[in-house]
């Protein structure tokens, strides 16, 4: 199995261009079932298959998308880069009520 850095490079088309900024769809088959992958503008997606599916060919022949094969160790070192930080929770924040109603009574007289 080989991966594929997969890019959507329609913004870099002419403005006036049909295909300027489109989202580029990739079909392929896994496991007998028939998945699409919708890629964005500048959007990177990463493919793991044994070969390129017929519609990644089609689309870079138009010059839609580029494709880069990486290895295993290039894609864990990005794997790692990219983990995403853990949310922290939101504190509440208390506010006097008191000042609130005076100032409604201010603004309503």
């Amino acid at each position: 199995m080989n991966t594929y850095k997969i890019t959507n490079i329609t913004d870099m088309l002419g403005k006036r261009d049909i295909k300027f900024n489109t989202i580029v769809n990739i079909e392929y088959v896994d496991d007998m079932k028939k998945k699409i992958i919708s890629v964005k503008p500048t959007e990177v997606v990463y493919l793991s298959a044994s070969s390129l599916p017929i519609s990644v060919h089609g689309l870079r022949m138009k010059n839609l998308i580029t494709v880069d094969e990486i290895s295993k160790s290039e894609l864990a070192s990005i794997q790692a880069s990219q983990a995403k930080p853990v949310a922290q929770p939101i504190v509440p924040v208390e506010t006097d009520d008191t000042e609130l109603k005076q100032n409604r009574k201010k603004s309503s007289k």
